[in-house]
């Protein structure tokens, strides 16, 4: 199975790497990512995907509103890819066990190629699971700036970087 995996368009938060809050659910993307998600989209509009998906979170709707107008491609949200909720409890196990049901729902469906839009931790924790089949919490912190695909084709992985 394939996978584009990007992260949401660029926010005051990850742009000045500060914490989101109370904003985490409703932070907005800042104006000038707009057009990096663009190009990111223009991209992904030549590449066939059976499905896509996206966290539920609003700067992951506002990203995937772009991408739609321009691939036509639709996004299930899914709570399973939202963000990391240390603030509510939640612990990387548990983060980790919902990424990998999320894949396990992905990979019965016999799907070909996917389109995911996440949060940093999410990518760096599927980057994980789909190479290695299991995360490693020392890298977690390993993921990329907004602005970058994540192509994931059977063991290998590239960066394609729109910014």
């Amino acid at each position: 199975m394939d996978f584009l995996i990007f992260r949401h368009g660029e926010t005051f938060f990850s742009k000045t790497d500060t914490p989101y809050g109370d904003k985490v659910e409703t932070a907005e993307i800042l104006e000038e990512g707009k057009p990096v998600i663009s190009r990111l989209a223009n991209y992904i509009n030549n590449i066939s995907t059976d499905a896509n998906f996206a966290s539920p979170y609003f700067r992951c709707k506002q990203t995937v509103e772009i991408v739609s107008q321009i691939t036509n491609k639709d996004f299930t949200f899914d709570e399973k890819i939202g963000e990391f909720r240390g603030d509510m409890g939640e612990t990387m196990d548990q983060f980790f066990g919902r990424l990998s049901n999320f894949l396990e729902e992905v990979k019965n469906k016999n799907l070909k190629s996917v389109a995911i839009c996440t949060h940093g931790y999410g990518i760096s924790a599927l980057r994980q699971l789909i190479l290695k089949g299991s995360p490693d919490l020392d890298d977690i912190n390993n993921y990329p700036r907004t602005g970058i695909l994540v192509t994931i084709s059977g063991k290998s992985l590239e960066y394609k970087d729109f910014n």
